[in-house]
């Protein structure tokens, strides 16, 4: 049997994530997942792989709202709300975004933390983007501050292999994940197309091509010297003209809630 083993969500993109029981499913994938993103002057995101720094900012859910936390510290809190009207328009890495300003405050305080000026932004829920046809997006497919879709998948048994491979282990961290399955065969998830979860069905749409953050210890923040596991998995995981895979990317078909221990069913 195939069922979830963890559910996590990043609601800053690149910031420390939240490890949940049961999550809301929506059309941008789990509740308050890469909700917020931030930005420099010039509207490009900011993330982990430039500033690592950016993991150790942690949250606590409260019933109207997240609390940010840097070192036990609150340094503002994320309003599910926003008053906010003005879009702007953003870019996430090569893709187009839009968002909404959030907290002079958070965007004085991020600017001190990162020490360049930028602003924290929320998804503009008036215009999301859509997910490419080149990596798999049909009509009506969208995504907030996540890279190319909503969801991202990865299976225990895939990193067990991995970690079989390496020199010294490594954790699902690395890899960020929303979902993560257990009872299936390495890269079995490869192979799937359509699958259920609780009540929301899932269209896995492309392999996800991993990026330097992998090779970044998300306690220490030291880059692996060796490039490690991205040199690994390029050994048996390189697509042919692009990157290394590990995990696959997935569009969410319905909305409704899943739970740690929903088994996984094959729908296509």
């Amino acid at each position: 049997m195939i069922a979830v083993r963890n559910l996590y969500t990043y609601p800053i993109k690149s910031t420390h994530s939240i490890e949940v029981k049961e999550s809301q499913v929506t059309n941008l994938g789990l509740r308050f997942d890469r909700e917020w993103g931030i930005f420099d002057m010039e509207n490009k995101c900011l993330t982990a792989r430039e500033y690592p720094q950016l993991l150790d900012i942690k949250y606590s859910v409260q019933p109207d709202h997240l609390s940010l936390k840097y070192e036990e510290d609150e340094i503002g809190i994320l309003e599910f709300d926003v008053n906010s009207s003005n879009s702007i328009d953003l870019k996430v890495h090569s893709y187009d975004g839009y968002g909404l300003r959030v907290s002079e405050n958070l965007d004085n305080w991020f600017s001190n933390f990162l020490n360049i000026n930028c602003r924290l932004m929320r998804v503009d829920h008036r215009r999301l983007r859509p997910v490419l046809e080149r990596h798999g997006g049909i009509s009506g497919d969208t995504v907030g501050f996540a890279d190319q879709a909503a969801i991202l998948i990865t299976s225990h048994a895939s990193l067990e292999d991995l970690n079989a491979r390496l020199d010294y282990k490594i954790g699902m961290d690395r890899f960020r994940p929303n979902i993560v399955v257990d009872g299936c065969a390495p890269y079995e998830e490869d192979q799937w197309k359509i699958v259920q979860i609780g009540n929301c069905k899932f269209r896995i749409i492309h392999h996800c091509e991993r990026c330097v953050l992998t090779t970044i210890d998300p306690i220490t923040k030291q880059k692996s010297s060796l490039g490690e596991p991205l040199v690994t998995l390029s050994k048996y995981r390189k697509v042919n003209g692009g990157g290394v895979i590990f995990g696959v990317r997935a569009v969410p078909l319905d909305e409704g809630k899943i739970r740690i221990e929903d088994q996984l069913r094959f729908i296509q």
